[in-house]
């Protein structure tokens, strides 16, 4: 799956939006796609590509978090609270 492709599967399922609120940063090298609720501007979800490998940050509840890291190619989430947040090497993973 490519970036664009993966940006418009989440706003097609969630009634949501997505923002570039970190990139202002000069030294910040990553893209991060923000996806936001339409209700209430929460971040639901980050896209962003690290060393060529397309990733998303979802929040889960810490047991379902536990849960999904079970799974190959599902790690605490980068740059994120780990207890809540949890990275999903898209392309790299048997999650569906």
């Amino acid at each position: 799956m490519e970036r664009q492709e993966l940006i418009n599967l989440v706003l097609e399922l969630t009634n949501s939006y997505e923002d570039y609120p970190f990139n202002n940063n000069k030294r910040e090298k990553i893209l991060w796609t923000a996806i936001r609720q339409k209700s209430n501007k929460k971040i639901i979800c980050l896209i962003f590509e690290k060393d060529n490998v397309l990733l998303i940050d979802l929040k889960l509840s810490p047991e379902h978090g536990e849960e999904a890291r079970q799974i190959s190619g599902v790690f605490p989430g980068y740059h994120m609270n780990k207890t809540h947040w949890n990275t999903v090497s898209v392309n790299h993973t048997s999650l569906t």
